[in-house]
């Protein structure tokens, strides 16, 4: 699968399950990550830096200092 497909279908699942915020990662490698709430697997890296995320995963996120909501 190609990173554009995999963002396609988070975005779809999340969408489906209700509210969606897309995240900017400023970290410097690729990261890979499940969501704290949703289960979700989320994948960031300096070419797709920002991503869809279920909402109920955010706060979660946020807290590591490695994300940023996107205007």
């Amino acid at each position: 699968m190609c990173c554009g497909q995999v963002s396609n279908a988070t975005r779809a699942k999340a969408a489906a399950e209700g509210s969606v915020v897309n995240l900017y990662y400023f970290g410097r490698t690729n990261v890979q990550l499940r969501g704290a709430i949703s289960g979700q697997t989320y994948q960031f890296s300096r070419s797709a830096p920002v991503q869809p995320v279920d909402a109920r995963d955010v706060f979660s996120m946020l807290q590591t200092r490695l994300f940023r909501r996107t205007r």
